[in-house]
Formats: C-alpha cells, sequence, structure tokens
C-alpha cells in the first residue's frame, strides 16, 4: 500500500496542473508585497540619501545610487524541493501604494532552496541602473518571491 501511494504521488507531481506546475515547470511568481517607500534620509558618514520600506517580515532600502537591499521571510509548503529568488521592484502611485504604475522591472537579488515545508530568510542585494528620475518620484516598493521546482 505504501509504494503505492508514493508512485501516485510522484505522478501527480510530474503531471502539473494549474496551480502546481509541476519541478519540470519554469519559474513563476509565488508572492508578492506591496510596501510604501519612506521619503529619503542622509545615512552615516557618506552622506548619501537611503530611502526604507518596511513589511511584517521584510525590511530593506535603496539609495540613491540604485543600490538596493533586502531582508524578507519565504514560506515553502512542500516537502519537495524548490528554488526561490527574490527581488524589488520600484512604482509611482498614490501614498497607499494602490494603483501603482511600475517603473522598473523586477531585480533579484537573492536564490535559496527550501526542503520540508521550511520557511527561510532570504537577504539579497542588487542595483537599478539609470534610475536618477525613478528614484524621488517613487513612492512603493513591490517585493517579489519567484519559485521554480516543486512550488
Amino acid at each position: 500500500m505504501p509504494i503505492i501511494l508514493l508512485v501516485s504521488c510522484a505522478a501527480n507531481e510530474q503531471r502539473g496542473d494549474a496551480t502546481n506546475e509541476g519541478p519540470s515547470s519554469g519559474s513563476r511568481i509565488v508572492n508578492t508585497i506591496d510596501l510604501v517607500l519612506d521619503p529619503s534620509s542622509k545615512s552615516g558618514t557618506d552622506e548619501s540619501a537611503v530611502r526604507k520600506f518596511q513589511g511584517t517580515e521584510t525590511r530593506g532600502s535603496l539609495d540613491e545610487t540604485g543600490a538596493w537591499n533586502l531582508s524578507t521571510a519565504v514560506t515553502h509548503n512542500r516537502l519537495r524541493c524548490a528554488a526561490y529568488e527574490t527581488g524589488i521592484q520600484l512604482g509611482t502611485g498614490n501614498p497607499a501604494c494602490k494603483q501603482v504604475e511600475w517603473q522598473t522591472e523586477i531585480s533579484f537579488g537573492s536564490n535559496r532552496t527550501h526542503c520540508n515545508s521550511a520557511v527561510l530568510m532570504h537577504k539579497g542585494s542588487g542595483k537599478f541602473t539609470g534610475i536618477n528620475d525613478i528614484y524621488q518620484a517613487a513612492i512603493c516598493v513591490r517585493v517579489i518571491t519567484k519559485c521554480t521546482g516543486a512550488c
């Protein structure tokens, strides 16, 4: 009986469906969080302007050169392993981050493999190029989690 159950589970995962594309599929976005990007403030001795964003289990910053960092919790709800990436995108809109127009492509900065229903902290960084005009106008940050494999 246990062997039949294992074969059945493996067959279902290989087939995939609309909610679970299976381990052979490409990557897909599994979570987004829209957060307010605080006004800039000078930081430390280098006096560069830094803007911060924060949520329940998410925090990060963006400086005027386009360099960003992110720390966020990512939950994997399966026993089989999957690879997760996290990144950010910048947008303009109203101060409540509703009706946002996303001004940048997604910039991914972390990549970790999760197994056995794990919750792991992702810490990553990256850099947007040519965001001089966007930096001051940006009001919102979208934190994106992408998964490849048995998501």
